[in-house]
């Protein structure tokens, strides 16, 4: 028995200290659409700038066709949800609290992407890829400028990284191997917009078990850098050997 908890051990620390965790990854989109991931060494500083849209176009509003330098918002007040596009020469609100589709399809060029904007439950969702976030703000698309945004206590905050962006940006840090559940949260803090991911780093013990670490991550809605966790005391102050 004492030469199986050895070899646990042992077997533990050698998974700690594999070559395959000693730099981590982090997504950069420059200005002009390129996307690239920087290997980064602790000491590097993982500020990004913010990434902008060359182009955004709400190909979709409800019921309603928008032009395409339209700006679309998405708000709830007083248990009401209302969806107003403005054209410029023309503005039109609906009350589109009980509909049932996706409310707004948004598509991003170069590379296109597609962003679903709808309704679950008291919340708004945006859903790239399968990846739902979930949010209280209401939603705002400028097509003229490339612009997503919400509307925070704080004031407008952008969403440069979309959800899809940010989870894959949080898996090739390699602080995390599994996500939980595949819907997130845009949330406030510290005056920043926030993306909150539940995932796990998952490792397999000699080939026999699996051992999983909790890891609750905040990531920047504007750069996809990662602000902070959430995880057992212990890792916080080990977790440099895990990257």
């Amino acid at each position: 028995m004492r030469n199986l908890k050895t070899s646990f051990v042992i077997g533990f620390f050698v998974l700690l200290l594999s070559p395959s965790f000693v730099s981590a990854s982090l997504l950069v989109v420059k200005n002009d659409g390129e996307v690239t991931w920087n290997v980064l060494s602790e000491e590097d500083n993982l500020a990004l700038d913010i990434p902008t849209h060359s182009y955004l176009e709400v190909k979709k509003a409800a019921e309603v066709a928008p032009s395409p330098t339209s700006v679309v918002t998405l708000s709830r007040q007083n248990g009401k949800i209302s969806l107003l596009v403005d054209s410029g020469n023309e503005r039109r609100e609906l009350d589109v609290t009980n509909w049932q589709e996706d409310l707004l399809e948004i598509e991003e060029r170069a590379e296109t992407q597609k962003l679903k904007v709808g309704i679950e439950g008291e919340k708004f969702s945006l859903e790239q890829e399968g990846i739902i976030a979930l949010t209280s703000f209401p939603v705002t698309v400028d097509s003229k400028t490339a612009n997503l945004s919400v509307q925070t206590s704080s004031g407008q905050k952008f969403l440069s990284i979309f959800p899809r962006e940010a989870v894959d940006a949080l898996l090739r840090t390699k602080l995390v191997n599994k996500i939980v559940n595949p819907r997130i949260e845009v949330v406030e803090e510290n005056r920043q917009l926030q993306y909150v991911v539940a995932g796990e780093k998952v490792f397999n013990i000699l080939g026999l078990l699996d051992y999983s670490i909790p890891i609750t991550s905040y990531i920047s809605a504007s750069t996809g850098e990662i602000l902070s966790i959430d995880s057992p005391t212990w890792f916080k102050y080990m977790k440099f050997l895990f990257v």
